[in-house]
């Protein structure tokens, strides 16, 4: 494998052993790189399945397991003695005692970008983009392309890197759902980019708004076509030539119940069962990857006839007692539970939040459940006992009030929907979308989800 040369004979760190971390300690091992110069650091005390994971790598690869592992507060105190640093995106490159070694460090988005060899559509903005991407993968695949659906809430970027043959995907599109966190400093050549919008948001994990809008237009550079918001075209000046626009007026946008490309009439929302007005801008940008593809507007609108929401993505189970009900119990992490409270804003009035512990930092979150004024918040350990605490600390005067966000803890998912049904205000939403795996509790996300629907619909 000559291509990886580069990561022979390196004393190798992999920054957080989560789900990504996993991915690339095995992309490593597949190229051919010795266990004994990979290291592992984590903010963790203990990894529970790191023994049985090691298991499993010295019967797949055939290796001893005789990785170096650094666990606990002071992990990040031995970066220099390494030669390259894979992070991922939950490490900001701005923590003091990252950001003298950021010369050292790459990522699984950056690895990626290096080397497949096929085009790349990215996709990134607060509210849809896991549906955007979705709907834009399942549009190519209706015509005919071979495609794949990668990034953020999917299986990491490497899984799909195919390293024993990398001209294999040449006449491959990535559908790649990009956040801010991947897109960081990150060097790349896409064939079209689409951006919504810039928000003010993850502003400490990015040490500052210009940051994290730097992040955000990053998208951008380099890009053979790019798609953006209308209202992001009138605020910013781009050199970049090839630069359409979308939602309410710019190339492709939406109008009383039709859509338009170049102010003619594509087709009208008859057929189409998602809901929610921001997926009517998240179908606008995909008339515009259709118009650069040279895609027949008659196979978009097939695939939205038959598109829904995700399951178990920001998905309404029904409504009862004047309560929205809905399910995104895929979302484990705090990024995808942000991406639902962004998207349904202060219509939430519950939430449900917690399960097993992998060390995510929950700031992000605890901020935007403050600044949409969710009142009501049930936590499941064991994560739930971290995400209580900083939301008891956080709880600071609103005005001259206390905000006072009510706090269940507790195991039982038939407890946690009675407490929603007592304390959710009428025509508001309870929002099932923990932020973490559910392993400690239940024994997968399904299990969650069909308890959650099953104590809904007995209330009845």
């Amino acid at each position: 494998m000559i291509a990886f040369e580069k990561y022979m004979n390196k004393k190798i760190a992999i920054l957080w052993y989560g789900r990504e971390g996993k991915s690339s300690l095995h992309f490593l091992l597949k190229i051919g790189v010795s266990s004994k110069n990979i290291t592992i650091l984590d903010g963790a005390k203990k990894i529970e399945w790191l023994a049985k994971e090691f298991e499993y790598l010295t019967s797949t690869f055939g290796t001893d397991a005789d990785f170096n592992i650094i666990l606990g507060n002071n992990y990040l105190d031995t970066l220099k003695k390494f030669d390259l640093i894979i992070k991922t995106p939950g490490i900001s490159l701005y923590n003091e005692k990252v950001s003298p070694y950021k010369g050292k460090i790459t990522s699984q988005a950056q690895i990626f970008f290096d080397y497949y060899q096929g085009k790349i559509i990215a996709v990134s903005w607060t509210k849809g983009k896991s549906t955007t991407s979705t709907l834009t993968y399942e549009t190519l695949k209706h015509a005919g392309k071979d495609a794949i659906l990668i990034g953020n809430i999917w299986n990491p970027m490497l899984d799909y890197l195919d390293i024993k043959n990398l001209a294999s995907q040449k006449d491959q599109y990535a559908v790649i759902e990009t956040s801010s966190y991947m897109l960081e400093w990150l060097t790349k050549k896409n064939y079209i980019s689409m951006l919504l919008n810039i928000y003010s948001d993850h502003i400490d994990r990015h040490d500052g708004f210009e940051n994290y809008k730097n992040a955000k237009l990053n998208i951008l550079r380099g890009s053979e076509h790019n798609l953006i918001r209308d209202e992001i075209v009138e605020n910013n000046t781009f050199k970049d030539k090839n630069i359409r626009s979308f939602w309410y007026a710019g190339n492709y946008f939406y109008q009383e119940g039709k859509f338009y490309a170049n102010k003619k009439k594509v087709f009208d929302t008859h057929a189409i069962i998602l809901e929610w007005e921001h997926n009517m801008m998240n179908i606008s940008a995909v008339i515009g990857v259709c118009d650069i593809m040279k895609i027949k507007y008659k196979v978009l609108e097939e695939t939205i006839a038959k598109f829904k929401w995700l399951p178990h993505r920001m998905e309404k189970i029904w409504t009862y007692g004047w309560i929205i009900w809905i399910d995104d119990a895929i979302s484990t992490t705090p990024e995808s539970t942000i991406q639902a409270i962004q998207t349904f804003g202060k219509q939430i009035d519950t939430i449900f939040l917690g399960g097993t512990d992998r060390g995510y930092v929950f700031d992000d979150l605890i901020t935007c459940i403050y600044d949409y004024g969710i009142r009501n918040v049930v936590v499941f350990p064991d994560s739930g006992k971290r995400i209580a605490e900083a939301i008891k600390k956080k709880d600071m005067p609103a005005g001259k009030k206390m905000l006072g966000i009510k706090i269940l803890q507790t195991k039982s998912m038939k407890e946690a929907v009675e407490f929603a049904y007592k304390n959710t205000k009428n025509g508001k939403i309870c929002l099932l979308s923990t932020a973490s795996p559910s392993y400690s509790v239940r024994k997968n996300f399904e299990e969650k989800w069909n308890l959650f629907q099953q104590y809904s619909k007995a209330l009845v």
